[in-house]
């Protein structure tokens, strides 16, 4: 009997033992291949844990005196606004300019309905022609009783000498009495004309000098209708360019609304904003004169000016200004500039790839990481090296491995392999 004969014969003839035969037939199959596996399997020992070395390239570092930079964005501004007001009440007659035209110093920028300053001078006018006059008169007057006083005098001194003779006579019974009065009364005649004549010389350079403060006020009073008669005219007070004009022709002035707002050509400045780690060296340099210069991305040269604190809603700092290099520019132009300040010794220039948090470097020693806290102090850039952060450490040595590679699990004890030589 063949195999297939003796598998046939051992297949129950009844379906349900048939089915429990092929049942455990494959249980067992799968039984035995279960245990082939695990009997011909490798043996599960421990795996052995390698350290994995991190490549990273490195810079020698190198103390230096260098130029600290900063880069920041500065905004034109004008120190010096006027607001244009005017001290009449008169109708606007005309507007000569618009928002953003340039105008020069002297300029007319708005006229005034001027009928009623003009009548106030020509009156002013006719008043000191009337007191001019009256002060003449009275000089004049003076001239000629100062002509006249030899002649009263006279007349007076002879009065008196022929008064002094007739008594002479009367007490001699020569002359009537009649006679004596009547030498009497020509004698106080005499006198009391000579004594007004003492009074107007005496009340005269009174009367002149009242005179002449009238036309001394006159003068003042037309002066004034005249200064009034120009303020009809706003005029420009320097050159620059007009920020905004808030009046049209038929308007009224008045004494608190502001008719134009011009700013000063020659007060234009750029205004940065400090950053708050650059704060003191700018504070420092100007404590001790040193230089500042700005340098604009077109290779404008801006001088700088001064610093000034400020407190603005929601932020306090520093703010630095320099001097724009040209006129005609636009108010509120924004600058990329480049800060340039006073030599620093012990510096040391990395790339931005080697700062960690804004304040650590790692160095290589012994192919493992050191990490080292800085103080950022500003920037460069030069053709040899592009774009450095210039820091300062004084747990860093000349000649150490500064790593210039961003790894994302530095920690100082990181072991690493070292792909360059460092420069």
């Amino acid at each position: 009997m063949n195999l297939k004969d003796k598998l046939h014969s051992m297949i129950p003839t009844q379906p349900r033992n048939r089915q429990l035969f092929f049942t455990a037939t494959i249980i067992g199959v799968a039984l035995l291949t279960s245990a082939s596996i695990f009997a011909t399997g490798p043996s599960a020992g421990p795996a052995k844990d390698v350290e994995k070395a991190w490549p990273v390239s490195v810079t020698s570092a190198k103390l230096q005196e260098l130029h600290p930079s900063v880069s920041v964005f500065g905004k034109l501004e004008a120190s010096r606004i006027a607001r244009l007001r005017s001290d009449l009440v008169a109708r606007v007659s005309a507007v000569y300019v618009h928002e953003g035209d340039w105008v020069n110093q002297g300029d007319i920028l708005v006229e005034l309905n001027n009928r009623e300053t003009q009548l106030v001078v020509l009156e002013r006018q006719a008043d000191l022609k009337q007191h001019t006059a009256n002060l003449s008169s009275m000089r004049s007057q003076l001239e000629l009783e100062q002509q006249s006083t030899q002649h009263f005098q006279s007349r007076f001194e002879v009065a008196q000498a022929k008064l002094t003779r007739h008594r002479d006579l009367m007490e001699k019974r020569l002359i009537s009495k009649s006679l004596l009065d009547e030498v009497v009364s020509q004698s106080s005649q005499a006198s009391i004309e000579y004594r007004n004549h003492v009074r107007e010389l005496t009340i005269l350079p009174n009367q002149i000098s009242a005179h002449e403060a009238q036309v001394a006020k006159a003068q003042i009073l037309l002066e004034q209708a005249k200064l009034d008669l120009a303020k009809t005219a706003i005029i420009a007070p320097f050159a620059g360019p007009v920020l905004a004009v808030h009046t049209a022709p038929g308007d009224h002035s008045n004494l608190s609304v502001v008719l134009v707002e011009i700013a000063d050509a020659s007060s234009f400045e750029v205004r940065i904003q400090v950053p708050d780690s650059y704060a003191r060296q700018f504070q420092q340099a100007k404590q001790l004169n040193h230089s500042i210069t700005a340098i604009g991305d077109q290779g404008q040269i801006f001088t700088f000016l001064r610093l000034a604190g400020h407190v603005r809603t929601g932020q306090t700092g520093l703010d630095a200004f320099f001097k724009s290099p040209q006129n005609g520019q636009t108010l509120g132009r924004v600058f990329n500039l480049s800060i340039q300040l006073p030599a620093q010794n012990s510096l040391i220039a990395v790339p931005v790839q080697s700062i960690y948090a804004n304040n650590r470097v790692y160095a290589v020693r012994d192919n493992r990481l050191v990490s080292y806290q800085i103080q950022r102090v500003g920037e460069r850039e030069t053709v040899e090296n592009g774009y450095q952060i210039l820091i300062r450490s004084d747990a860093i040595i000349e000649g150490e491995k500064i790593i210039t590679t961003q790894l994302p699990r530095a920690i100082t004890g990181l072991l690493v392999e070292v792909v360059n030589q460092g420069s």
